[in-house]
């Protein structure tokens, strides 16, 4: 009887133990089933916008390289992020920093929220700026003859530079500026449709004197301008001719100053004990019809004492094409109509520049708003007719 029991109790433990690792397998199972269940939507879910945003990405990078953007950096590898497609959307819209920009006194109004609504599929429609429109058609054309002309890739090169300073342009926003394109000797007035409201030649800094690429303003307008001769072109320059001949000073009607701003005869200097290494005076050129200035002066916002300004040689704009050579500031053809459109107002007549007003002092003339000037050297670009053009690379900035 009491083995009978014994081997009823076996029994019954044994299915006890059998019947708790069946269900303990069973549960886990079926919770595995239930939350795969659950889990594979979500999945789906997530998976969508992944799928959407590598679309996006497609399309937007194959815009960007018909534009001349180098997109390897967001296409490259195998990583799809919403920043990628924000970036190149960015860039498409207000590129990157020019690397010759060598000064920046402008402020940025980049809209990085317009990258997160943005349609890949109207890129095309986001800029109004004809040249800017003109120079994609051009390097579109050259791009598919690039295929099979491996000779267009320095033009392609060219044109991608261009390109890239018309989409910065964006990154201002500006309703009017100034464009003074170094190798072309040429200053431009565009409205933010790319309509040129005032072309004319310059003349820039000569290859070793280079004026500097910037994105600044002017500040405000002067009439009768002083020049205050860069001490450089004060010591190398006119040193050893006012030490020649004191007559120098007087026929190019410059004065001497001391530390005290206070101006010091000419004869009353020790000429010959004066040197590149002693000489404690400045250089200041009167203001008038003869000052290297003329009688315009721009002032632009920068540490490098550059501007625009008028010249008191306006035939080399006739009698030569050499349009590069001054000490690196920018000499305007047309001072008067510049002023009139920076002050708003027809400030000066066409009599102006034909009045030579003695003993005239300097007299600055606030202006509206300050006035955004791109000083850029782009070899290639468009021109008044919307021909694609080539310059000479005058600072051998393109080999």
């Amino acid at each position: 009887m009491d083995t009978r029991k014994i081997r009823i109790g076996i029994a019954v433990i044994v299915g006890l133990v059998v019947i708790f690792f069946v269900v303990k397998q069973f549960i886990p199972n079926k919770t595995t089933k239930t939350n795969q269940a659950h889990v594979k939507p979500d999945e789906k879910k997530a998976e969508l916008p992944v799928r959407q945003v590598a679309q996006l990405l497609h399309q937007a990078c194959q815009y960007a390289d018909s534009i001349g953007i180098d997109t390897t950096r967001y296409g490259s590898d195998s990583e799809v992020s919403e920043s990628k497609l924000t970036n190149v959307l960015l860039e498409i819209r207000y590129g990157k920093k020019p690397s010759r920009m060598v000064f920046t006194g402008l402020h940025e109004k980049v809209d990085s929220a317009w990258a997160m609504k943005a349609d890949p599929t109207t890129l095309a429609t986001i800029s109004s700026f004809a040249p800017y429109n003109q120079l994609v058609g051009y390097y579109s054309q050259l791009q598919k003859q690039g295929r099979t002309n491996p000779a267009m890739a320095d033009s392609l090169r060219l044109i991608r530079q261009t390109l890239n300073f018309y989409r910065y342009i964006n990154r201002f926003d500006p309703d009017q500026f100034v464009l003074v394109n170094i190798p072309a000797g040429e200053l431009n007035v565009f409205d933010r449709t790319g309509k040129r409201l005032l072309p004319m030649q310059v003349i820039a800094g000569k290859p070793d004197k280079r004026t500097p690429c910037m994105a600044t303003y002017i500040q405000d307008i002067v009439m009768y301008p002083y020049w205050n001769v860069p001490r450089n072109i004060a010591l190398e320059e006119m040193l050893p001719r006012m030490k020649r001949n004191l007559a120098y000073i007087y026929n190019q009607n410059l004065q001497i100053l001391d530390e005290k701003n206070h101006e010091v005869d000419p004869e009353d200097i020790d000429w010959d004990g004066m040197s590149t290494t002693n000489f404690p005076y400045r250089v200041r050129q009167a203001s008038g019809c003869e000052n290297s200035l003329g009688l315009l002066k721009f002032n632009l916002a920068n540490p490098l004492a550059i501007y625009l300004h008028d010249t008191n040689s306006r035939d080399l704009f006739t009698t030569t094409n050499d349009r590069w050579r001054s000490h690196g500031c920018v000499r305007v053809q047309k001072p008067v109509e510049l002023a009139n459109l920076v002050l708003g107002a027809k400030t000066f007549d066409a009599e102006f520049m034909n009045k030579c007003l003695i003993d005239q002092k300097p007299r600055t003339l606030p202006i509206p708003k300050p006035f955004p000037v791109f000083i850029v050297y782009n070899t290639a670009d468009i021109d008044a007719d919307g021909k694609l053009r080539f310059y000479k690379d005058v600072y051998s900035l393109d080999k």
